[in-house]
């Protein structure tokens, strides 16, 4: 192909050679174009000359190859042919020996089968006792194998031997008997070691099964001869169900595990009770103690969790070693709805949750769920489910196979129901009662996120323990609690014994004084309902309702304490001046103003305050002719001391409730534990709260105004008696002071000393704070009802003054200036009304108008004698009155420049 190929391109390009000379003109180009040609064929020439001398001694050794290779394939051809020759030799000879070798196998073989026979028949004669040697030691495993391979072969190849029947029988009885033994060990390690085991209690609590449980990894068990079987409780588990999937009974046990698995769960719990009071006991420790029951519902969780562990491991073997996909009854969710319905009637029990349905009280003891040992009537009557009804076969099959199942199964039934007979009725540990949930609910919780977390609960679907706890702590609980709270607190304040004092330890309540009665109730109620929120924190906003409820009721008992101190509302009472002073707006907010009060409940004085003064022109205003009604006041200085002490609990209990709900806004244990939902719940709780914390607040106010307003009214009320009815003109001169005021002063010493113990100081220093300016008020106020003074009269009236002076300074501790300007006001009557007039000019002002006119009027009328006297002493008095107001004007005028002056200025 190459060949044609270049004879091609050679073709081509001799034709383009002669097309390129037919294409020149000119001869010369012709010729140039002649010798480039063949100068090119001879260059070409001598290359090929050069590579034919290159190549001849290759081409010379060809032939030489050649031959060598014939002569070593005529050599292999010999070889194989000499090779087939004794092939077929060997061929002759083996046919001819293929009788004799057919022959002495067959002999062999047979020899053997019969050797290997009579070394089974041996091994059969001496099973039973190696078999009684495996089960001694509990090595079950090898010890079913054993059976069942002897069995196997004893029906089998050595069926037609009868001297064998015997023993034949004596192993399938062996078998029938290991098949119960398998099953006692099975619901012995199941529930008496698990439960005994320690190191088992907290398989569970992660939600986590066994390593061992996962299917894809689970392996078949071999047993060890030179261990001890039940070191290791859950690989001896499943070497027991792989003994009983090798006796072919896997059914049979789920069917026995399933039914007896609450008798046993019971018996765990009844046993566990009987074993802590057994311990209390040997320490000489009384039952009825609320802390036994958490103990024993933990020690209960922590032999179920091992149960429950135990049981996973079984249900794994059975799944992994059963051939059919159908559905069981025992499976884990089984062993947990078991295990919620023993914990359920625990708790119905110590919760006396059927208390009202039996008509017990919460001291009846517990009741007895076995009335005899096969009566389980009261049990199904409270767990809800009925015996079925046994029913009598009408043919017996004892002696067969089946029956000898039946049969083993009969006896271990009759074994359980025994040991349940006597585990229903359980010991009373504690004082049962619905409050003891408190106790355990946290418990509870985790046990059932435990349980949910196990069986892979989702949604909002709620497991029956769940359920249970749901419904009795929102039917039962909670309004057995609100009742009890009501109940308490009612006793604590009904009639009197709300108002009993009580004197606590000031680190105990934080509180240096006594408290009501009454209130110290609530604060109680309030920290237990706070302990609670602690223990329960699902109910948390429940427990914030009650208090609200609580909180509201004290109010409102406090409201009508307050009420019947005060005089209002009641049936038949005078109402009295202090409430009718304390309906006045305009004076409750003056003495809001004032200093003492702001610094009471605003924590400081701003600058717009309001004075003393103000509070006398307020109160003046309800003042009249007549002298004040002695039934329209508070007589009774305990009732003022009884409003002292709901005012200072009802501080303390506002200032305990503060903290509380501080300290609820700082309780991150407890905000984690809530929801978004619950959260909103307890802020809208707190919110109520505050309000309701408010309300208390105004009453408290209220109380401490009524107090301030009383002392007042009794200020009032002595002195216009004193001022009103008293004669001050005498000529007797008597040390002591009026009767009026000697009362006053008693009856202020004596409620201040009795109030200090009931109030802060700032408080007793707010309510006798400018009584000062009250008194000499009034004094001057009333100078107009004095009919005649004469110098005899103004040293009674410096006397009372001076008395009054020296009360308030022993309770303010503080020198009263005002009633110094009282005591000057009447020794200016020693003066004639041209003095008075004169030192009005000389030394300024120190009354009002009206105040100088009422006491130059007293002067005239205190020196009247004849008539032709009290005309000229009316015109002296009318001249000396204008005179007054022409000086007070002067006194006004030039006031009012200084003061435009300073504005200029």
């Amino acid at each position: 192909m190459s060949y044609l190929n270049s004879e091609s391109e050679n073709e081509s390009h001799l034709l383009n050679v002669i097309v390129s000379l037919q294409a020149q003109e000119l001869q010369c180009d012709v010729n140039r174009t002649k010798n480039k040609n063949i100068s090119e064929f001879k260059q070409i020439d001598a290359k090929i000359d050069e590579q034919l001398t290159e190549n001849h001694n290759a081409l010379k050794q060809i032939p030489e190859v050649y031959s060598n290779v014939l002569e070593r394939i005529k050599f292999a051809q010999g070889k194989i042919k000499s090779c087939k020759e004794k092939i077929d030799r060997c061929k002759t000879s083996l046919q001819c020996q293929r009788e004799d070798l057919k022959r002495l196998y067959l002999d062999s073989v047979t020899n053997g089968q019969i050797l290997d026979l009579l070394a089974r028949i041996d091994k059969v004669r001496e099973v039973s006792g190696v078999l009684d040697n495996y089960i001694k030691h509990k090595h079950y495993q090898h010890a079913t194998r054993l059976l069942k391979t002897n069995v196997a072969l004893l029906e089998g190849n050595l069926s037609s031997v009868d001297a064998l029947k015997d023993i034949k029988e004596e192993l399938k009885k062996r078998k029938d008997t290991l098949h119960l033994e398998l099953i006692q060990q099975l619901q012995n390690h199941l529930y008496l070691k698990a439960s005994s085991a320690k190191e088992k209690v907290q398989l569970f609590r992660s939600g986590e099964p066994p390593e061992m449980d996962n299917e894809e990894e689970y392996e078949d068990e071999e047993e060890d001869l030179t261990k001890d079987p039940e070191e290791d409780t859950y690989k001896f588990l499943k070497l027991l169900i792989q003994s009983l999937q090798q006796l072919d009974r896997l059914d049979e046990t789920e069917e026995v595990l399933e039914k007896n698995m609450e008798s046993e769960l019971r018996s765990i719990l009844n046993n566990t009770a009987q074993d802590l009071l057994y311990k209390k006991r040997l320490t000489d420790q009384i039952d009825n103690q609320p802390t036994l029951f958490p103990e024993l519902l933990e020690e209960c969780f922590a032999k179920y969790r091992a149960v429950a562990a135990s049981h996973h491991v079984v249900i794994n073997a059975i799944e992994h070693l059963r051939f059919s996909s159908q559905a069981n009854r025992y499976s884990n969710s089984r062993v947990w709805s078991n295990i919620q319905t023993c914990v359920e009637y625990l708790l119905r029990d110590y919760l006396a949750v059927d208390e009202d349905v039996t008509s017990q009280t919460l001291n009846t003891a517990p009741i007895s769920y076995v009335a005899a040992k096969n009566d389980m009537s009261v049990f199904f009557a409270r767990s809800g489910r009925r015996p079925e009804k046994v029913q009598s076969s009408l043919f017996s099959f004892e002696s067969s196979a089946t029956g000898l199942t039946r049969s083993s199964e009969c006896r271990t039934q009759q074994y359980n129901s025994d040991t349940a007979a006597t585990a229903y009725e359980l010991p009373a540990l504690c004082h049962k009662s619905p409050h003891n949930i408190t106790l355990v609910f946290k418990q509870i919780t985790n046990f059932i996120r435990e349980i949910n977390n196990v069986i892979n609960m989702t949604g909002t679907q709620l497991i029956p323990l769940q359920h249970f706890l749901n419904e009795f702590v929102d039917n039962k609980f909670l309004p057995t609690l609100q009742g009890k709270v009501k109940k308490d607190i009612a006793e604590a304040t009904e009639g009197n014994s709300g108002l009993n004092m009580v004197k606590l330890p000031a680190n105990k309540i934080g509180w240096p004084r006594p408290l009501l009665q009454g209130t110290l109730k609530v604060q109680e109620e309030l920290a237990e309902l706070r302990s609670l929120m602690n223990r329960m924190p699902k109910y948390c906003n429940k427990f914030l309702d009650i208090i609200y409820e609580v909180l509201k009721s004290y109010k409102r008992i406090c409201h009508n304490t307050f009420s019947n101190i005060v005089g209002i509302n009641v049936i038949g009472a005078t109402q009295t001046v202090c409430h009718i002073w304390f309906k006045d707006e305009k004076l409750k907010q003056i003495i809001r103003e004032l200093p003492a009060w702001k610094e009471i409940f605003k924590g400081g004085v701003d600058e717009q305050t309001s004075t003393h003064a103000q509070l006398v022109a307020a109160i003046s205003t309800h003042l009249g002719k007549d002298i004040l009604d002695k039934d329209a006041m508070i007589a009774d200085s305990e009732r003022l001391i009884q409003l002292a002490q709901l005012q200072d609990s009802i501080n303390w209990l506002i200032q305990y409730v503060d903290s509380f709900v501080e300290n609820l806004q700082r309780d991150k244990e407890l905000q984690d534990q809530l929801t978004g939902s619950n959260m909103k719940l307890l802020e809208d709780c707190r919110n109520l709260l505050n309000e309701r914390m408010s309300e208390l607040l105004q009453l408290a106010e209220d109380c401490l105004m009524i107090l301030y307003l009383e002392i007042r009214v009794q200020c009032y009320y002595h002195l216009l008696i004193v001022l009103r009815k008293q004669e001050y003109k005498v000529d007797m001169v008597n040390s002591d002071p009026d009767s009026g005021v000697t009362l006053l002063n008693k009856f202020l010493s004596q409620l201040e000393e009795k109030i200090r113990d009931f109030l802060p100081a700032s408080h007793t220093k707010f309510l006798f704070e400018g009584l000062g300016y009250i008194m000499s008020g009034v004094i001057i106020s009333n100078a107009s009802y004095i009919k005649e003074i004469n110098n005899g009269g103004l040293k009674k009236m410096s006397r009372n003054i001076l008395a009054l002076q020296q009360n308030l300074t022993n309770i303010t501790l503080t020198h009263e200036l005002e009633l110094e300007r009282a005591r000057f006001y009447y020794e200016l009557l020693y003066q004639k009304p041209e003095e008075i007039l004169r030192n009005i000019v000389e030394q300024q002002k120190r009354f009002t108008k009206s105040e100088y006119v009422e006491l130059i009027q007293l002067y005239y009328r205190s020196n009247r004698s004849s008539k032709n006297n009290n005309k000229r002493s009316e015109k002296q008095l009318n001249l000396h009155l204008v005179k007054l107001n022409e000086i007070m004007e002067n006194e006004s005028e030039s006031s009012g420049e200084e003061k435009s002056n300073g504005v200029d200025l």
